[in-house]
């Protein structure tokens, strides 16, 4: 049985009141929480901004972004790239974590994720993974 799946990004601004501490607690509840609502992804983190792609069922994607939507760790979100997919890209990935030193490894040219217009926000995204492909 093949269910219909969906991609969905978006850029945040990141308010995190302790960094380290904060992001162990939001990785350990996302891949517990995304494993249960079968959505897999990647998290990009830059120490100012998270970038993220949420792939699964619609309703549980769609519910999964509202809820971050509202979490106060979180302003300034602009979401872009939602989009059927046929396959997963992160089909291992309950939630994967590419730091800022990662990004800065796989795109040096990159200082910040604080790109305001979301076609040039969607292009970093996709030059980021297409370079993990790579990798």
């Amino acid at each position: 049985m093949c269910r219909e799946l969906v991609s969905l990004s978006y850029r945040s601004r990141v308010r995190l009141s302790d960094p380290v501490a904060d992001m162990v607690r939001i990785m350990q509840s996302s891949r517990m929480r995304n494993l249960r609502l079968g959505i897999t992804g990647i998290l990009l983190y830059n120490g100012l901004h998270f970038v993220q792609t949420l792939e699964g069922p619609p309703d549980a994607c769609r519910d999964l972004f509202l809820r971050i939507s509202q979490d106060p760790r979180h302003s300034e979100m602009i979401a872009f790239g939602l989009s059927k997919i046929e396959q997963r890209r992160f089909p291992d990935w309950s939630m994967r974590l590419l730091s800022r030193e990662e990004l800065r490894a796989l795109m040096p040219e990159l200082k910040l994720l604080d790109l305001k217009d979301t076609e040039d926000i969607e292009r970093v995204h996709d030059q980021i993974l297409a370079r993990m492909s790579a990798a």
